[in-house]
């Protein structure tokens, strides 16, 4: 790969990054606050397969609720430690 393949390599993942970062459904201090606190209920109490500490989390944005959650489901966060997971790493990887 020669230095204009990369440079447009480059270039394409800033341009992914720049769309994911304009589905994220909340601001990154929010989204950062979500992630914490599920990982941290996750890792002291265990998945029950739910989005309960989600849902609890959503209970202070409920204007975001549905957002939030469509966009969670789309990046693989279907209960809990899947939110801890796949959409807290997309979100990581993309901010």
């Amino acid at each position: 790969m020669d230095a204009a393949d990369k440079e447009r390599k480059r270039l394409w993942k800033d341009q992914k990054r720049a769309v994911a970062r304009g589905a994220f459904p909340l601001s990154d201090d929010l989204l950062q606050s979500l992630f914490e606190t599920v990982a941290g209920a996750v890792a002291e109490h265990g998945c029950d397969h739910t989005r309960r500490y989600t849902e609890q989390w959503l209970l202070s944005h409920p204007e975001s609720r549905e957002v939030v959650i469509r966009w969670l489901e789309e990046h693989g966060g279907f209960c809990d430690c899947e939110v801890d997971a796949n959409a807290a790493d997309h979100w990581e990887q993309n901010r």
